[in-house]
């Protein structure tokens, strides 16, 4: 059996497979857990969240530890240095697995072109981007985080958004919805991002009212410039070679329309979106 991990900051899919005998996602078993991210994470916090998930997953799906052959693992966080952290405490549980650890970007790439070259990229909670050989990356432009990157991801789509509420240059009808739908204020928003843990996931949150207010156009460009800004300032750095830009992730997928056009205005078009890179993954290394 071989188990296919993809795990972001918001959630971590282990994904259970009898490869190659597995034909799609659809014969596979496959449970979610909370997030994780070793990068910002010490040691012992990843051994700790890594055992109770794959512990809870061996039992709600009554797999032996035994039973499990390979595990390819692929996670946000899990740059050089880390990656070693989360082989060690999957290897604590699953002793006679062979197991691989790489980012959750080479995950995004297998997943989204398989064994063809091409531009991938992840659009989430955070954003990223390479370009892809059909077996590794070989370009990358780095993402940098909420603070100072990530364009295109659902995160600044937030932060974009809550800026032009609060600084009211959006439509005072659009404001006033939001702010009695979300029952946010001012006070309630700079506590939540300047003083609370995980404050790229309160902004990434705004995107369930984004979504519902795509019929007013303010909020509609909004949304395309930040694609926009993804395009120019990771994209671009790609040449000229690929135009077309293959995506996972939910703001991806939610955004489809506007993706389209953002891309569109710069010359490329959208192939693949995918939500998750599960099924991609199983199709991947079944081939």
């Amino acid at each position: 059996m071989t188990l296919i991990v993809d795990s972001g900051s918001t959630k971590t899919s282990w994904c259970f497979a009898f490869l190659p005998d597995t034909k799609s996602a659809d014969g596979a078993r496959t449970v979610t857990t909370e997030g994780l991210n070793p990068a910002v994470m010490s040691a012992e916090e990843v051994e700790e969240k890594i055992a109770k998930a794959l512990n809870h997953c061996l039992q709600s799906l009554s797999i032996s530890a035994a039973d499990v052959d390979n595990v390819f693992f692929y996670g946000a966080g899990c740059i050089a240095g880390r990656a070693g952290v989360v082989s060690e405490s999957i290897s604590s549980i699953l002793v006679d697995a062979k197991i691989y650890v790489a980012d959750d970007l080479l995950g995004a790439a297998r997943a989204l072109c398989g064994h063809k070259s091409g531009i991938a990229c992840i659009l989430g909670t955070g954003s990223n981007s390479c370009l892809y050989d059909g077996e590794n990356i070989v370009a990358h432009t780095p993402a940098l985080g909420y603070v100072l990157g990530d364009e295109g991801s659902g995160a600044v789509l937030g932060r974009k958004f809550l800026n032009a509420v609060l600084k009211q240059t959006l439509p005072e009808n659009i404001r006033k919805r939001f702010l009695q739908e979300s029952g946010l204020d001012m006070a309630e928003v700079i506590n939540r991002v300047y003083r609370s843990p995980a404050p790229n996931r309160f902004l990434a949150s705004m995107s369930k009212y984004i979504h519902g207010y795509l019929d007013e156009k303010e909020v509609r460009d909004i949304v395309i410039d930040n694609f926009e800004d993804f395009i120019r300032n990771n994209i671009l750095a790609y040449g000229d070679e690929f135009r077309t830009i293959n995506v996972v992730g939910s703001i991806a997928y939610h955004y489809k329309e506007q993706l389209t056009e953002a891309a569109s205005r710069n010359g490329f078009q959208i192939g693949k979106i995918i939500k998750s890179p599960i099924e991609g993954l199983i199709e991947y290394h079944m081939s």
